[in-house]
């Protein structure tokens, strides 16, 4: 924050009229005060303020003036430029933003047809996965638990903790713990409108993969999020997810070959979201959300009701969601919903209702 003050002191005590003395002085957070004293004459530097005890005082010239003048103004600048939890919107997308908060949400989900493609959400069917090959499932419900704590300003570290109900077509109905996640994410680029963030998440197989509740294998991925704010009502947010499965399950006869091949698969995230503050109240805003989110298959199978194994390499799936989000300073409510356009698919339609809390 830079402050500049001009002080006028045209009478001395006695009432008596003084020559013109005015004082103009800059002054910074934690920086040096440039004062400049005017006398009838000509203007003249006659004192540089600074926090360092006087023996370390720089020499009273000008250049070194405007040099200090220069970093402190640059200085108060980047201790502005923040961009807090509250700035994020989305509600499909993972957030650049680092900051300490809880979250609780709620999905509903319906209508997976080959919900073990590329072993992405569950393990394979009859083999790591569900005892018996499966037609799809009817729907699901999650419940998760995210916590974000941001030990230093540009590192955040983050867990997510997930229960999940499923109702199969052919396996028992089931639900309990599914797959822990947790990362950390770290600030790349920021100023006080922009964003980018690197990500790294965890998946681990916490869950009882047999039971349908996981994928029987650690994940990796590493992301690049982002944030821009185009202007003080609209947020434009965006990610680039690459999931890599390590050590899943493997197939044999497949294209008639007796070779075994990794069922699981790599599978490529990418996102775009707007947000607009369609209602700023005193005590309440109100954003609409928009997101495209889609995923690209690059390797792997899914298995069919009659036993086979198939290709899902470039299976492509693109979702639109839509919701809105009530927020204050620190707490905001997302309700949102999301539907397929294409023909692949992890479900076909989800029901999100989401609680957010930064402290």
């Amino acid at each position: 924050m830079v402050a500049l003050t001009i002080v006028f002191n045209p009478r001395d005590g006695s009432g008596t009229r003084q020559q013109l003395h005015p004082t103009v002085e800059l002054q910074g957070t934690s920086h040096s005060c440039l004062a400049i004293h005017r006398t009838s004459t000509r203007p003249r530097l006659i004192e540089l303020k600074s926090n360092m005890p006087a023996s370390q005082r720089p020499t009273r010239s000008w250049t070194i003036s405007l040099v200090a003048l220069l970093v402190g103004v640059l200085c108060a600048s980047d201790a502005d430029a923040q961009i807090l939890v509250g700035d994020s919107s989305v509600g499909y997308i993972d957030s650049a933003v680092l900051g300490n908060q809880v979250r609780l949400r709620f999905d509903a989900g319906y209508d997976s047809r080959f919900a073990d493609r590329a072993e992405f959400v569950y393990a394979q069917y009859g083999e790591a996965g569900a005892p018996e090959l499966e037609r799809g499932i009817d729907n699901h419900q999650e419940l998760s638990a995210y916590l974000e704590w941001q030990p230093l300003e540009n590192l955040s570290l983050f867990t997510d903790v997930p229960f999940r109900w499923i109702d199969p077509v052919v396996n028992d109905n089931t639900g309990g713990l599914y797959d822990i996640q947790a990362g950390f994410k770290t600030a790349l680029l920021k100023d006080d409108r922009s964003l980018l963030s690197a990500q790294l998440r965890g998946y681990f197989p916490t869950g009882d993969a047999r039971s349908g509740l996981g994928t029987d294998h650690v994940s990796l991925e590493p992301a690049l999020l982002g944030l821009f704010k185009a202007s003080s009502r609209l947020t434009i947010e965006s990610e680039l997810r690459y999931w890599i499965p390590i050590g899943g399950s493997t197939a044999s006869g497949i294209d008639g070959s007796g070779e075994p091949r990794d069922f699981s698969g790599d599978v490529l995230r990418y996102g775009l979201g707007i947000g607009y503050h369609a209602y700023q109240g005193s005590s309440v805003n109100v954003t609409s959300v928009t997101e495209l989110v889609g995923w690209h298959v690059f390797d792997g199978l899914h298995s069919n009701s009659s036993g086979q194994r198939l290709s899902a390499i470039n299976d492509a799936i693109t979702n639109l969601k839509v919701g809105l989000r009530f927020s204050d300073s620190t707490n905001s409510l997302f309700v949102g919903y999301g539907t397929v356009l294409t023909d692949s698919r992890w479900y076909s339609d989800i029901i999100r209702f989401e609680l957010r809390h930064a402290f």
